[in-house]
């Protein structure tokens, strides 16, 4: 590297005359500083105003991602519900209808193949149907897969045509 500089420095520098030296000299001093601004100092300062627009939906998202990250750890260490086979299913849902007082509302409640219960119900209380399959949703990870509702005349009644699956089923 040295043999290098030095061999430039006798073929571009010490050949030159002292005003020309002087000359190159005096423009390295003026482009240096333009050369500074133009390729450093203004795309490091728009960029800074750029970052400083930004950053706060970048901390918000990392606050947001946070939060799902303790999500996803309080789900993955939630006990899993052991598997129902159709049978199953069915009596676990006409046992939670009884545990609800809603068994004499219920009018249909079929095996529907491969993985589903169909269930039908004239009239019922709309409220008491929604508080039921939160239950069921919650407590025994069975899910509405389908759901037809009518409203009655009645206020607040309901007939509802559904399909629950177990949440593990495919």
């Amino acid at each position: 590297m040295k043999a290098r500089w030095q061999e430039f420095r006798s073929k571009h520098w010490s050949s030159r005359s002292a005003q020309e030296r002087i000359w190159i000299m005096w423009g390295m001093a003026f482009l240096a500083p333009l050369a500074y601004y133009f390729l450093l100092w203004q795309p490091a300062h728009q960029a800074t105003a750029k970052l400083q627009k930004i950053l706060p939906s970048l901390r918000a998202e990392s606050i947001r991602l946070n939060q799902q990250v303790s999500e996803v750890e309080a789900l993955r260490h939630r006990p899993q519900l052991p598997s129902l086979t159709l049978t199953e299913l069915k009596n676990t849902i006409e046992e939670s209808a009884t545990r609800h007082q809603l068994s004499a509302s219920i009018t249909t409640l079929e095996l529907q193949e491969p993985n589903g219960i169909h269930i039908g119900c004239e009239a019922i209380p709309f409220a008491t149907w929604l508080a039921w399959l939160r239950n069921l949703q919650q407590e025994q990870g069975i899910l509405a897969d389908s759901v037809s509702i009518s409203a009655l005349p009645q206020t607040g009644m309901v007939k509802i045509s559904a399909t629950l699956i177990y949440g593990n089923n495919p």
